[in-house]
């Protein structure tokens, strides 16, 4: 009883979905923080203690991060934001700081000054938002920034390099949990990075954080997020932008009454059918086709049905295998998940999405060997 009811109150307060972290690793971190098997006693610890709540929530978060993790998603930053005046973005959850100054480098990169764009970064470990702050990196924070210069950016010291003045001055730093942090009248913003975390939410955090997320992105903003994460993006609130590797979406916008044209009563209401043009008949969406676009409306079981009925016809696809990895894994299917991405793997070894993806549920469940040994692989391909 009383592990549900401490997983039940992490639920509450982060929304984090137990059964993808896994209870051994609930476990393990329950460990370090209370030296006793009374668990019933350590939950009304954590029930009237924020700082043992707090203190329990550090050990679970897990800080995997580097600059320009994936790279696309910031070369597709740049050529977005070239001509723009102003820009304000917001990295949720900014983890130990390396995604927002990717971010601030990149904007620099594009051609703006210091003085156009503000950037707000938040994460709920009190821990991570003071590394930030510091700005001081070691050479495992440096596994994806091969294309900017460095000396430009950092200043070595002999703890690691460090952040220099100008740019550490960009970032906005504060603690905050996404699901509580936002009122609606918080200023939007133009871009927002939301990766890795929606994978370890349970369907009403994301629910909930999808509702803040487009309550904060202005009209046609852009929403990164993690590549395991596209199938639980909402239809109906956010389109993707379909670039490769990218996992950007934009803000959706219903068309005002105001954009359509009524016909003038002094024209004809119906066209002559000498005027009328045959339309070219459609292609019927392939099985796969079919399940990407039930995805991303959310109908998570059709999705999957129509991923089978593509296997009955051909079972040789990884992009099969790993779009049902996705779905198991929306449906916090762990073991289901990671099976199908390691089909993908086997039919492709360099499928980027299935390495990224099984990398991403190895971290999430303690498996921090198998997720370096799959990172190491994502390095090696060809960009």
């Amino acid at each position: 009883m009383s592990i549900s009811a401490i997983a039940t109150l992490l639920s509450q307060t982060m929304g984090i979905d137990v059964e993808v972290i896994g209870t051994r690793k609930l476990t393990r971190a329950i460990s370090t923080q209370w030296n006793s098997t009374d668990f019933d006693a350590y939950f009304s610890v954590l029930k009237t203690s924020p700082q043992a709540l707090e203190a329990l929530i550090e050990q679970i978060v897990v800080p995997e991060t580097y600059f320009f993790r994936d790279r696309k998603p910031f070369e597709f930053l740049i050529e977005q934001v070239r001509s723009r005046e102003s820009i304000r973005v917001l990295s949720a959850p900014c983890s130990t700081g390396e995604e927002p100054y990717s971010i601030a480098i990149s904007l620099i990169e594009a051609g703006l000054s210091i003085e156009q764009f503000s950037i707000d970064a938040i994460d709920i470990s009190q821990v991570a938002i003071t590394k930030a702050k510091r700005g001081i990196y070691g050479k495992n924070s440096f596994r994806g920034e091969a294309w900017i210069d460095r000396d430009r950016y950092f200043r070595s010291t002999q703890d690691g390099d460090e952040i220099a003045p100008t740019l550490r001055k960009t970032v906005n730093f504060r603690q905050a949990n996404l699901l509580t942090a936002f009122s609606v009248a918080q200023p939007a913003y133009d871009v927002i990075f939301c990766r890795n975390l929606l994978i370890y939410l349970d369907r009403a955090a994301c629910t909930q954080v999808f509702n803040t997320l487009e309550q904060l992105l202005l009209p046609n903003g852009l929403l990164f997020v993690g590549a395991s994460e596209t199938a639980k993006v909402p239809g109906g609130k956010f389109t993707s932008v379909r670039q490769p590797f990218t996992f950007a979406f934009q803000k959706s916008t219903k068309p005002s009454v105001s954009n359509y044209r009524e016909v003038p009563p002094d024209l004809p209401q119906t066209i002559p059918k000498s005027r009328v043009r045959s339309k070219p008949k459609k292609q019927p969406l392939t099985n796969l086709e079919l399940a990407r676009q039930l995805a991303d409306m959310g109908q998570i079981e059709a999705a999957i049905a129509q991923c089978q009925a593509h296997l009955q016809q051909d079972c040789t696809n990884p992009d099969v295998y790993n779009l049902l990895g996705t779905l198991h894994q929306v449906k916090a299917e762990i073991i289901h998940a990671e099976r199908y991405f390691q089909k993908a793997l086997y039919l492709n070894p360099n499928h980027y999405n299935a390495l990224l993806s099984l990398a991403l549920l190895k971290e999430g469940r303690g498996d921090l060997q198998g997720a370096k040994l799959l990172q190491q692989r994502i390095q090696n391909l060809k960009p």
